[in-house]
């Protein structure tokens, strides 16, 4: 939580730098620092109303980084094929 590389004011410096860099803005967001990585995204209780569409229209997702996403590689493919079937962008 306080090394310069992934602390959470790194992270979003990171998250904000990422969205501009597609032209996009931030519209929510959905820190989960406290929540075990091994969890499914799609049950964390920040990220997963947004994963099942409960938070309204969005365009993509932003991660600092791509195992921000997951915590293993089927929760973060599964997160990736599931935001591009649905036509949205991701940005890490």
């Amino acid at each position: 939580m306080t090394l310069a590389t992934s602390s959470p004011e790194r992270q979003r410096e990171d998250v904000l730098t990422a969205a501009a860099s597609v032209g996009g803005h931030i519209i929510g967001w959905a820190d989960d620092w406290e929540v075990p990585g091994a969890t499914d995204p799609m049950t964390r209780p920040k990220p997963g109303p947004w994963l099942r569409d409960e938070k309204g229209p969005y365009d993509g997702l932003v991660s600092s980084a791509v195992d921000r996403l997951g915590r293993n590689v089927v929760d973060c493919l599964n997160t990736g094929y599931k935001v591009r079937d649905e036509g949205k962008l991701l940005v890490s």
